[in-house]
C-alpha cells in the first residue's frame, strides 16, 4: 500500500483486487478501503478508476461501504464524458448471476441518471 505511486498504481491495485480473493475475511473490509483509495488518488484515468471500483464491487462487494460506491458516482455525475461508459459498464456489471448490494446500489444510479446515453447511443 506504501509503496504504490503513480508509476505502478495499476500494477500494484491489480495484485490487491487479486490477493482480495484468497484473503482472510479479518483484513477484507480494511484491503478493499485501500484499494478504493489507491485507484482514487493515482488513476491513470478515470475510465480506469470506474473499472477498478466496480470490479471491486463484483469481488468483495459486501465489503464496500456506501462511501465507495458513492464516490464513484459522484465522479461519474461531475464528468459528463465518462457518463455513457459508467452507465455501460454499470449495465453489463449487473447482467452477472450474483451481485452484491453496493454494485447494485451504484448501478442503479449511473443507469438512473445516466442510462438516458445508452438509448440514445
Amino acid at each position: 500500500y506504501s509503496m504504490c505511486d503513480s508509476s505502478n498504481s495499476e500494477q500494484v491495485v491489480g495484485e490487491l483486487l487479486e490477493y482480495l480473493n484468497g484473503s482472510d475475511f479479518s483484513i477484507r473490509e480494511e484491503l478493499v478501503l485501500r484499494v478504493a483509495i489507491l485507484a482514487e488518488r493515482f488513476s491513470p484515468n478515470l475510465q480506469w478508476y470506474v473499472d477498478t471500483i466496480l470490479k471491486l464491487m463484483t469481488l468483495a462487494g459486501a465489503y464496500v461501504s456506501d462511501q465507495v460506491w458513492m464516490r464513484v458516482v459522484q465522479i461519474v455525475t461531475n464528468h459528463e464524458e465518462l457518463q455513457l461508459y459508467a452507465a455501460e459498464t454499470c449495465y453489463k456489471a449487473l447482467k452477472s448471476d450474483a451481485v452484491y448490494e453496493s454494485m447494485i446500489k451504484c448501478g442503479g444510479y449511473v443507469i438512473g441518471e445516466f442510462g438516458h446515453h445508452i438509448a440514445h447511443k
